[in-house]
């Protein structure tokens, strides 16, 4: 083990949930590279990124996308359905945690499901 390997980077403690498509993850990947945890949540089904080539052997398969695996590396990864009720509680215990959102979604969709930034504040002490 050389000394690099014991040094934190500097964005180690930080908290990151990333709601991000290929628009968005490059920049949870930069955070991750940094030291941040970041919890890459995907909907039921995966990301559709990891439908994108070129995929390993060249055989298509969402477990195969080359793209995919290299803007998420330095990611944990979960599945959530936020438009259900399980889905957006788990995410509320989540975001209760976070210091950071990273969300790619249309303006408006996490408020339709009360997971903007004013309803998850209120549960966030950090």
């Amino acid at each position: 083990m050389n000394g690099a390997d014991t040094i934190p980077g500097p964005l180690t403690g930080l908290r990151i949930l990333e709601l991000a498509d290929e628009s968005g993850q490059f920049c949870g990947k930069l955070l991750g590279d940094l030291g941040a945890d970041v919890l890459k949540i995907e909907p039921p089904g995966g990301e559709r990124c990891r439908r994108l080539g070129p995929f390993l052997d060249d055989i298509p398969h969402p477990e195969r996308s080359l793209s995919f695996w290299y803007y998420n590396t330095s990611k944990r990864g979960i599945t959530l359905a936020l438009n259900t009720a399980d889905g957006s509680a788990l995410f509320r215990r989540l975001a209760a945690t976070a210091d950071v959102v990273l969300e790619t979604f249309r303006p408006g969709y996490l408020a339709s499901l009360g997971l903007d930034y004013e309803a998850l504040s209120r549960e966030n002490h950090g």
